[in-house]
């Protein structure tokens, strides 16, 4: 099967380090949320990030069968979690771009916060995972990195037993910005089962020849430079693989920054696997997640109104 050669290669080598934008120090320079990370060191790939905590926001471990170790994610639970020992919530699992640094989540949470308490979103669940740095969110043939394993059959099930939420599919949502969107999509698309939303935020939707070329050394681990296996694992081919299971049952959107091209590929294959979904592009926003948000405004959090509605 040949999959769209997606053109916007010089987009693509700038996928970032996700977080949400996190207040630079005084008197010294904004730096821009998905800012440019090409050229730069990634940070060492462990299972044990380094803590982060915030208000509604706290820093977790949890022992994976998979991995046969502890793994951190960080958990946000809505500001009435406390207040009641038996309401349940859906869930969001959130998931962070290349590089993996997750210290600016902090600012997102006083953001959702917000609009949990003015009602503008719905009370709910953030999980954010530990993606390994640069995993793509598949599980690595050529090393010990099984990240998709560890959230599918470890890290989902660990939620559902731990806190008190609504253990559906239709309350419950993948998400991601960047190598985050791809594994939104990669995982949303291939679990149709465990995920009744699916939202990507400018997604790093890299076809074959774009990750044989921009990342080599993820094509090596992760899909041992088998055409095939990345292939079989890509997002544009388990959309066609699962339409019947995603159409008409599946809430998803597209919000995109710079990596235009290759959103607008899987928007146009969404559009032919007659799949509905929502796709915007915001200009002069960049590769920047909370420059999407801001430009989104009150429209984001009716996505996931929209998303839950019925559930209790």
């Amino acid at each position: 099967m040949k999959f769209a050669n997606i053109a916007s290669t010089v987009l693509l080598v700038s996928i970032c380090s996700i977080t949400f934008a996190q207040a630079p120090p005084e008197n010294q320079p904004k730096r821009k949320f998905g800012a440019n990370t090409a050229g730069k060191r990634q940070p060492k790939p462990s299972w044990l990030m380094a803590p982060v905590e915030g208000k509604n926001l706290s820093y977790k471990t949890f022992e994976s069968k998979s991995v046969d170790a502890k793994v951190s994610y960080l958990l946000y639970v809505p500001p009435q979690y406390d207040a009641s020992n038996s309401d349940r919530y859906p869930v969001v699992y959130w998931l962070h771009g290349i590089g993996g640094n997750q210290s600016g989540i902090p600012n997102f949470c006083r953001r959702l916060t917000d609009a949990i308490e003015t009602g503008k979103a719905p009370p709910m669940i953030f999980v954010f995972p530990n993606g390994m740095v640069d995993s793509f969110y598949c599980d690595a043939i050529n090393e010990m990195r099984p990240v998709e394993s560890m959230i599918m059959q470890d890290l989902i099930p660990h939620i559902d037993a731990s806190y008190r939420t609504i253990a559906n599919r239709k309350a419950r949502m993948i998400e991601g910005f960047s190598m985050g969107g791809f594994g939104a999509a990669h995982l949303g698309f291939k679990y149709p089962d465990h995920f009744g939303s699916i939202s990507i935020m400018d997604g790093a939707l890299l076809g074959l020849e774009e990750i044989k070329r921009r990342h080599q050394v993820q094509f090596a681990r992760i899909f041992d430079n088998s055409d095939d296996k990345f292939n079989a694992e890509s997002p544009f081919f388990l959309v066609k693989a699962n339409a019947d299971k995603v159409r008409n049952r599946t809430k998803i959107r597209i919000e995109v920054g710079a990596l235009v091209p290759p959103n607008q590929t899987f928007h146009k294959l969404l559009q032919e696997q007659s799949i509905d979904h929502g796709y915007e592009v915001h200009e002069g926003v960049g590769h920047n997640n909370s420059a999407i948000l801001d430009r989104l405004g009150d429209k984001n959090w009716a996505f996931y109104t929209a998303a839950f509605q019925g559930n209790p």
